[in-house]
Parts: structure tokens; C-alpha cells; sequence
């Protein structure tokens, strides 16, 4: 089993803007986890696979009261129309399978170049 710490690199100004804000942290810490999950897969990842991960962080897709994320199914939609993952419905000999893949905010040269250097 590997595991991998995450540490910010954002200079302090900028941290407490961006991360601290107690109005949207939660759902910034949330895309940066999901958006690390799938680079850390290759860059794309099936559904089971994806919530098989949250779950190890006591995130479920059947949790509709989460006390800080609410409805995590939705909150991780949210992240797909924000445009930092990308859903595709794949059919296969087992039936229908669905990946998210980093979409293009995610592939932005500033955020994708921190996530490399973490």
C-alpha cells in the first residue's frame, strides 16, 4: 500500500485567501483532492475506483448530509461543471462504465504545474 502526504507550497498570503476562507475551503480542499486522485491514477479513473478512494476519506455517494460537504454526490458534480474533471459513459462487454479525466481547468499550466511540484 503507498500513501502520500500532502503538504502546501503557497505562499501565506495566498493560503489563507484561497484555502482559509471558511466560506469556500471545504469545497477547494474537496476539487484538490479529487483533482489529486485521478492525477495520481494517470489522469483518468472509473467511478468505482474514484469512490473507492473518497470512502477511505469517509466520503460516500450515498451520504446526502455530509456535515461539511452536504450531498457528496452532488458536491462532486459540482467539480465536473466547474470544469475540473471530465465524466465519460464508456460501454464495454461488462456494461456501461463511467471515468472522470482531468478536464481543462485541472490541466491549467499554473494548477497543474503546483500539483507537480507537491
Amino acid at each position: 500500500m503507498q500513501s502520500h502526504v500532502l503538504i502546501s507550497q503557497l505562499p501565506a498570503d495566498i493560503y489563507k485567501a484561497c484555502v482559509e476562507d471558511e466560506k469556500k475551503s471545504h469545497v477547494t480542499a474537496l476539487t484538490f483532492v479529487v483533482t489529486s486522485i485521478v492525477k495520481l491514477a494517470g489522469g483518468k479513473i472509473n467511478e468505482e475506483n474514484l469512490w473507492h478512494q473518497l470512502r477511505r476519506l469517509g466520503l460516500s455517494e450515498t451520504d446526502e448530509s455530509h456535515p461539511v460537504h452536504g450531498n457528496v454526490k452532488l458536491a462532486l458534480e459540482a467539480i465536473v461543471q466547474q470544469r475540473y474533471l471530465h465524466k465519460e459513459k464508456v460501454n464495454g462487454p461488462e456494461g456501461h462504465t463511467t471515468f472522470s479525466e482531468l478536464a481543462e481547468r485541472a490541466l491549467d499550466e499554473p494548477i497543474n504545474d503546483g500539483m507537480k511540484s507537491i
